[in-house]
């Protein structure tokens, strides 16, 4: 999977122009609270209070066109929901990298 998939960056420019930037500025924010409730989550070992941050955390970076980052809190959302998820802090850890992926591709296009 990779971190970015161009066609949907390409389509979301497209489609909201100048609007683009602030909706990739948004997810910077909004993303690492997400995070950090699925880390508080997992350390509580609270393993349906992950279900919420992570299904979030997928649809708006698919959204965004970062399916790495959207797969990995699929399968946090699935398991957690399934409570079949029994690493929550290896899965959150995941995140957080697959997040920094994301996150560097993203301002490297709008920096580019």
């Amino acid at each position: 999977v990779p971190v970015l998939e161009m066609e949907v960056i390409e389509e979301l420019r497209a489609i909201m122009g100048a609007e683009y930037q602030g909706l990739v500025k948004l997810f910077l924010e909004d993303a690492p609270l997400h995070i950090e409730r699925l880390q508080a989550a997992a350390d509580a070992r609270d393993i349906p209070g992950m279900v919420a941050p992570a299904h979030t955390l997928k649809s708006s970076s698919a959204n965004l066109g970062a399916l790495a980052l959207s797969a990995v809190a699929k399968r946090i959302e699935h398991s957690a929901r399934a409570e079949s998820l029994t690493k929550p802090s290896q899965a959150v850890l995941m995140l957080a990298n697959e997040f920094r992926r994301a996150k560097a591709a993203l301002l490297a296009l709008n920096d580019g």
